[in-house]
């Protein structure tokens, strides 16, 4: 276990989240217990949405189908409203600066979702990535350039824990500007919930791979479980599921139980 302020030493951060929710999701612990510790106005927060452009909502198979402007209107407005409430319950209002980037998540770009999971989500890589999804990844790689070239700045993005096809392709994106250039930033992933609490040993054997390519390294700390599966279930009604909640749940029982320890966990990877 690590002490929370010795986590990210950098004072700027900068959240690359994919969607409206993924920020608490996946360093929804570790920003609520830098407040607690009255560290977090030691630092300064960065928000980018990448995928912001949605027709999405939980429980409407026949709405999600519908990509007219009037439903991303819908969508779009309910989500990032959400988003940013959290975020103001998390970070307090005024503590963070926010953007977004405009890109189509993967419902308007009419993605198959994988079957047989406790909630469908649309997965993919490298190798099925299409004509459009090629063209993401080219813009996010060229905007990573300039991310990382930030002085005292920690970067951090989602590990990509069962191949959700928009957490990929921004993986994918950042990692590769940061072997071609070694910026001065430092690149941090976060376990994507609720996929990394809903793991199987393939979905573990792919990141394995991942993490011992890149040497990454874990760094694990104490969170309020509770609190984060509040704010997550409590902030985004169009959004969740029950598997949310377990999803993220589960991830901190399973460490707890790996590090012998009674206290609720989350972890961050830094690469070396």
């Amino acid at each position: 276990m690590i002490k929370i302020h010795e986590v990210i030493p950098q004072k700027n951060i900068l959240i690359l989240s994919p969607h409206y929710d993924d920020v608490v999701l996946t360093f929804g612990g570790y920003i609520d217990s830098l407040k607690k510790h009255n560290n977090l106005a030691n630092k300064n927060i960065r928000i980018i949405n990448i995928f912001s452009r949605s027709c999405y909502q939980a429980h409407d198979d026949i709405g999600n189908q519908d990509h007219s402007l009037k439903r991303v209107q819908f969508a779009t407005g309910i989500r990032l409203l959400e988003d940013l409430n959290c975020l103001d319950d998390l970070l307090g209002f005024g503590n963070y600066s926010y953007e977004v980037l405009g890109e189509r998540e993967c419902v308007l770009r009419a993605k198959p979702w994988k079957k047989g999971e406790e909630f469908e989500f649309p997965q993919g890589n490298r190798e099925t990535f299409d004509e459009e999804e090629w063209g993401i990844f080219e813009r996010l790689k060229k905007r990573s350039e300039q991310w990382l070239r930030e002085d005292d700045t920690a970067v951090l993005i989602p590990l990509g824990v069962k191949e959700h096809i928009d957490h990929i392709i921004l993986r994918e994106a950042v990692v590769d500007a940061w072997k071609e250039q070694k910026g001065k930033s430092q690149l941090y992933f976060g376990e994507d919930q609720p996929y990394t609490g809903l793991a199987d040993s393939k979905d573990w054997d792919l990141i394995n791979t991942f993490l011992n390519q890149f040497k990454l390294q874990s760094k694990d700390y104490e969170i309020d479980i509770d609190r984060k599966a509040d704010l997550v279930m409590k902030h985004y009604p169009s959004q969740v599921e029950e598997s949310y909640e377990k999803g993220v749940r589960n991830r901190s029982a399973s460490l707890q139980k790996v590090l012998n320890i009674n206290h609720n966990v989350e972890r961050i990877y830094s690469i070396l």
